[in-house]
């Protein structure tokens, strides 16, 4: 398949790092910088729908490709594509501008994301899967750690406009580990493709694994759109920008912290159990959240947070490559990611609808109970390969 996949698989991290880290610079700010422009929470709901239908619409068209063609290609486009709308964000001031430049980020970056899952899923052996996937992932999240931070002081300090600039610069500087790379590709003739049934891509295992990650999605849009508005508006804790770029990354830390021993234990106990509780913890802390108040109390319960989206994360990917056909990862991923979409398709407006009209309270009990009915459905259709 691949010469020297360790070196390649150590390329994939610094692309996948480096690119981790414009996105996380500018995550403290996006959903400010766009409410300050005067938008309500439902507007910005429709636009986080705007940037979901790209995802929704490509990344189905992009699995196939990515079975098909050279994957660096593609991930080659997509740094370059980004990197464009990055540096225009700062000029939209319309509604429409904000919808064209959120439909376009996820458009191009679709074929990032499957590219990326699908060469990892190739690279990364079955043995020991989750402890090399944990640590794996680990280092490609660190960039969220420091990414946050910096992207709250910068905008602070220096203006929205620039957390934008600085991820538009450093995609166009993870190009040189792209073009390093000397990826071969899974045969599989056309015939084989062909003549693997749609019941393999869509079998009861992965309709059950792709259920839970588009109901997970409801807390992933929530963390986009809503809470850093929420933690800047709150009377119980009033963040500012450098503090919510301090509690996010926070949270990355705990869970890059975390990631490189929970691939041991999902290794040694199965998904399942971790799926399951860490699901179920999530939706506790939420519940815990509504109850707090001061930063400091804020960034504990960051802590804890981060290591149960970790420990959800790595569960649901270590699964999902468990159950991949042959030939077939990356419209597996596809799928995945379309069950992604489907999710956040539903949560973007509904929860900004939420927000606007029943408060933050009630939102966030809505996303609680959300996260508590995933951690059912997956203790109730996720089974350990091991077991079968």
């Amino acid at each position: 398949m691949v010469r020297d996949e360790k070196g390649q698989l150590k390329l994939l991290m610094i692309v996948q790092l480096t690119n981790g880290l414009r996105g996380a610079v500018v995550s403290p700010i996006l959903a400010l910088f766009i409410h300050e422009q005067g938008f309500t929470l439902t507007e910005i709901g429709l636009l986080g729908t705007a940037g979901v239908l790209g995802w929704f619409i490509f990344e189905p068209l992009m699995g196939v490709f990515a079975d098909r063609l050279q994957k660096k290609h593609l991930i080659s486009f997509a740094i370059i594509g980004s990197s464009i709308v990055y540096a225009l964000y700062p000029m939209a001031k319309s509604f429409l501008h904000f919808s064209i430049l959120a439909f376009s980020l996820s458009s191009v970056m679709s074929a990032y994301a499957i590219s990326v899952k699908a060469l990892a899923a190739e690279l990364i052996p079955p043995e020991n899967r989750g402890k090399t996937y944990g640590r794996y992932t680990a280092v490609i999240s660190s960039g969220g750690i420091v990414g946050p931070i910096i992207g709250g002081y910068i905008a602070q300090q220096m203006g929205n406009n620039v957390p934008f600039y600085i991820a538009a610069f450093l995609g166009i500087v993870s190009l040189s580990s792209v073009f390093s790379m000397k990826v071969g590709e899974v045969e599989v003739s056309k015939t084989e493709l062909k003549t693997q049934s749609l019941s393999e891509l869509v079998s009861a295992p992965l309709v059950g694994i792709y259920t839970v990650r588009a109901i997970f999605l409801f807390n992933m849009i929530f963390r986009k759109y809503s809470f850093p508005i929420y933690l800047n508006q709150s009377t119980e804790f009033s963040a500012n920008k450098t503090e919510i770029g301090a509690f996010l990354s926070i949270v990355s830390l705990s869970s890059t912290l975390s990631k490189t021993f929970l691939g041991d234990i999902i290794d040694r106990i199965g998904p399942k159990m971790v799926m399951t509780s860490s699901l179920g913890f999530l939706s506790i802390t939420y519940m815990i959240l509504i109850q707090l108040s001061g930063i400091e109390a804020l960034y504990a319960l960051g802590l804890a947070q981060g290591i149960t989206m970790a420990a959800a994360e790595l569960s649901m990917m270590i699964h999902l490559m468990s159950l991949i056909p042959k030939g077939r990862v990356g419209m597996v991923m596809g799928l995945y990611s379309e069950a992604e979409n489907v999710g956040a398709i539903i949560a973007s407006p509904l929860l900004g609808y939420l927000y606007d009209n029943h408060g933050s309270n009630n939102t966030i009990i809505t996303v609680s109970t959300i996260l508590l009915i995933d951690a059912i459905i997956a203790w109730s259709t996720v089974k350990n390969v091991k077991d079968n």
